[in-house]
C-alpha cells in the first residue's frame, strides 16, 4: 500500500473513530444537562465520570454553610458500580446514572422542570444558576441517613419535613432572621422539645435593645415584658435594687429571662438544636405574622407556624393537641420531651422552588447571598 492510500485509510479511520467518540461524548453531555450539572469542558474518562457521579449523588458543600455537625453516609460501592456501567456502556447505564439522584420530592419536582426548559435551548434556561444551586442543596442532603429531615429554606420562609422515601410529610410557614440579623446556614440535630420554655434573652438584645427602654421605665418595661433579672449565679435580683442609669453595654452584669407562658416570645414550645449559634425553632406569641408575605423579622431564630404538627411528627405520636397552643397558662414549669432519636435540621438558602401545584417559583434574594458557587 503506497503512502497516499495509507494516508486516506488512516484519515477515514480517524473520522470514523472521531464520529463514534463524538456521539458518545454528546450523549454524555446531554445526560449531564438533563441532570442539571455543569457540562462545560466535560470529558468521558474514569476520573471525570467518577467526580461527576459523586456530585450527582451527594452534591458539593453549599457556599455559606458555616456549620455541619451531622453524620453522613456515602455509598461509594454504588457510585463505583454506576461509573463502571457508564464507562463500559452497559444497556441500563442511563438508568444506573439516574439511580444516584436523591429521591426527595422537592428535588424531583425541580428536576422535572429542566426537560421543558432544555427543549427551548440550553443557552437560554431561565434561572439556571439558581436551579443548579437548589438541586445541589438537595444532593447534599442525600448524605443524610434519617427517617425524617427538617429543611428550612430562608428565601421562601418555609419549613419542610421529608421522610426516608423522599415524601414531603409537612410544610409550614416560618419567620426567619431579618437582613440585619440573618439566620445562618447550618446542619445540626434536633434532640428535644421544651414546653413552656423560658426565653433567655441574648445579651446583644438585652444590652442594645432592652437596656435603653428599661432605663426610661424600669418597672413598666420589665413588667410588660414579664422579664426577670438574674445575676451571674442565676439568682433573681429585685429590679428596684439596681441603679439602671449606671449600666451600659460594657458593664451589664445581669441576664434577662422572660417568664414562661403564652406571652413568652418563644410561645409555648421550643425545639432545641445542637448548633453553636443559639439558634432554634420555636412557637411565637405573635402568630398573626405568619399570614404576612414578609416573614424576615426575627433576630435569627426560626418561628414555626405549625409547632404542634411538627412536634407530633418528630415524636412519632400525637403527644400534643391543637388546643395546647391556646391554653392560656402563665408561669408553668418547663417540661423537656426527648425525641425517640435525633432529627437532622438543615438551614438552606435557595431562591427557586417548586410549589405544591408544581409551579416554579422565584423568591427574592433577601440577604443578597445568591452568589453561590458550586
Amino acid at each position: 500500500m503506497n503512502s497516499k492510500r495509507l494516508w486516506v485509510v488512516l484519515l477515514i479511520l480517524a473520522v470514523r473513530l472521531q464520529t463514534v467518540f463524538g456521539q458518545t461524548l454528546t450523549e454524555w453531555h446531554q445526560l449531564l444537562l438533563r441532570s442539571g450539572l455543569d457540562s462545560t469542558g466535560i470529558r468521558l474518562d474514569s476520573a471525570t465520570v467518577s467526580r461527576v457521579a459523586y456530585e450527582l449523588a451527594y452534591g458539593n458543600r453549599p457556599d455559606r454553610l458555616s456549620h455541619w455537625q451531622l453524620p453522613q453516609q456515602i455509598d461509594s460501592v454504588k457510585v463505583a458500580r454506576v461509573v463502571n456501567g457508564i464507562l463500559t456502556k452497559t444497556p441500563d447505564w442511563v438508568a444506573q446514572w439516574q439511580s444516584l439522584e436523591p429521591v426527595f420530592e422537592p428535588y424531583r419536582l425541580l428536576r422535572a422542570t429542566l426537560d421543558p426548559l432544555l427543549a427551548a435551548g440550553t443557552d437560554s434556561i431561565p434561572y439556571r444558576a439558581q436551579l443548579q444551586s437548589a438541586l445541589n442543596a438537595y444532593r447534599w442532603l442525600n448524605r443524610l441517613s434519617a427517617d425524617l429531615i427538617v429543611v428550612v429554606n430562608i428565601p421562601s420562609a418555609t419549613l419542610r419535613v421529608l421522610n426516608r422515601q423522599g415524601t414531603e410529610v409537612l410544610r409550614s410557614r416560618v419567620i426567619v432572621g431579618n437582613p440585619h440579623t440573618p439566620t445562618p446556614l447550618f446542619g445540626a440535630q434536633l434532640t428535644r422539645i421544651i414546653t413552656y420554655p423560658y426565653w433567655n434573652v441574648p445579651r446583644s438584645i438585652a444590652v442594645n435593645e432592652f437596656l435603653p427602654k428599661i432605663k426610661r421605665n424600669p418597672s413598666g418595661f420589665l413588667d410588660a415584658m414579664k422579664l426577670q433579672v438574674l445575676d451571674a449565679q442565676g439568682r433573681a435580683v429585685a429590679p428596684e435594687s439596681i441603679h439602671w442609669n449606671a449600666l451600659s453595654a460594657q458593664n451589664f452584669p445581669y441576664r434577662l429571662r422572660q417568664s414562661t407562658g403564652c406571652d413568652n416570645a418563644l410561645g409555648v414550645m421550643k425545639f432545641d438544636i445542637n448548633s453553636p449559634y443559639d439558634i432554634y425553632l420555636h412557637d411565637t406569641n405573635h402568630r398573626e405574622l405568619f399570614s404576612h408575605t414578609n416573614r424576615f423579622l426575627s433576630h435569627g431564630c426560626i418561628r414555626v407556624a405549625k409547632p404542634v404538627e411538627l412536634a407530633n411528627l418528630l415524636l412519632l405520636a400525637p403527644v400534643f393537641t391543637p388546643a395546647f397552643l391556646e391554653s392560656r397558662q402563665v408561669n408553668l414549669p418547663s417540661r423537656t420531651v426527648v425525641l425517640p432519636s435525633p432529627v437532622p435540621v438543615v438551614i438552606t438558602y435557595q431562591t427557586v422552588e417548586v410549589d405544591p401545584a408544581g409551579t416554579l417559583v422565584l423568591y427574592p434574594d433577601v440577604y443578597g447571598w445568591q452568589t453561590v458557587k458550586l
